[in-house]
């Protein structure tokens, strides 16, 4: 029997739309990185700083408006007797929200999922305030399932999709033909190119993809600085692909969740993957001890 996990979603902050998608992607990734099974459901609002400042002094005897507020009904205990395992309720102020994703540089929607992350662990029994042994545990926790999450907070494909046309055009590619261009995208937004450059010596040549990572690299960047790799290629019917090799290189200068996509010439096709999913049982440093 399929499993549920219901989010009862209510916006009275009049965001965007899309904050929906993530916070169910958000609320699946959680359950699933916490091993959890079973049925859930779990109540969030996005409030008024107004709002939230009001429950904090009512319910926590505390004078001043937080980010996020968590209300857990059974700290996530299953009750064998319950249809459904109930978490509470969690609160958000994204006016708040906001001031976070500006101090840390990074897209607010991103700092909105944190944020539920956060308020979503309150309610399993993570606690950050009675030790630093705990702190530590709930902050390592909270930020691995944040940057696994199946969702791309940094890419502006619209951007990438003109860059990546200029890439393609500084292809040197005399003996096939076959011209690609390559962007890496690193979370400080800004886009790193590449493009394949061949020689009369096959070994030689160098794809479009290790071109853009090796160029990411010597500008100083490392692997969880990068958010994503885009490709384009002399493909038309069908979308290209990286080369075993590449994929190789990639599988070891990108963490292994990071997306890929890949467009066909005329950037009407497009295949979005991730590096796990195109080098399944990648062979990794640890594969090297003994």
């Amino acid at each position: 029997m399929k499993e549920r996990h219901i989010l009862d979603y209510l916006d009275q902050t009049h965001q965007s739309p899309k904050l929906k998608k993530i916070f169910t992607l958000a609320f699946e990734h959680t359950l699933k990185v916490l091993g959890k099974e079973g049925d859930y459901e779990v109540s969030l609002s996005l409030v008024s700083t107004k709002e939230i400042h009001k429950l904090n002094k009512q319910y926590r005897n505390i004078d001043a408006p937080t980010d996020v507020l968590t209300f857990a009904y059974s700290e996530a205990d299953v009750l064998p007797d319950e249809p459904i395992n109930d978490l509470g309720s969690i609160l958000i102020s994204p006016e708040i929200a906001k001031k976070g994703a500006k101090k840390y540089s990074h897209p607010l929607e991103r700092e909105m999922a944190f944020l539920f992350i956060h308020g979503l662990l309150h309610a399993f029994g993570y606690e950050h305030h009675r030790s630093e042994e705990e702190a530590e545990e709930m902050f390592a926790l909270q930020n691995k399932i944040l940057n696994t999450m199946p969702y791309d907070f940094f890419t502006d494909l619209s951007a990438v999709k003109k860059e990546l046309y200029l890439a393609q055009k500084q292809s040197y590619s005399p003996y096939s033909h076959f011209a690609v261009g390559a962007i890496v995208t690193t979370k400080d937004g800004k886009r790193h190119p590449g493009f394949n450059i061949e020689n009369a010596a096959f070994g030689a040549s160098m794809c479009a993809e290790r071109c853009a990572l090796y160029h990411t690299y010597a500008s100083g960047y490392k692997k969880d600085d990068i958010a994503s790799l885009a490709l384009i290629t002399s493909s038309h019917e069908e979308i290209g692909s990286p080369c075993g090799t590449c994929r190789q290189v990639m599988s070891e200068l990108m963490n292994l969740y990071c997306p890929v996509y890949i467009f066909n010439d005329d950037e009407k096709k497009m295949v979005e993957t991730t590096v796990e999913d195109l080098l399944p049982y990648v062979f990794t440093p640890e594969r090297l001890t003994k």
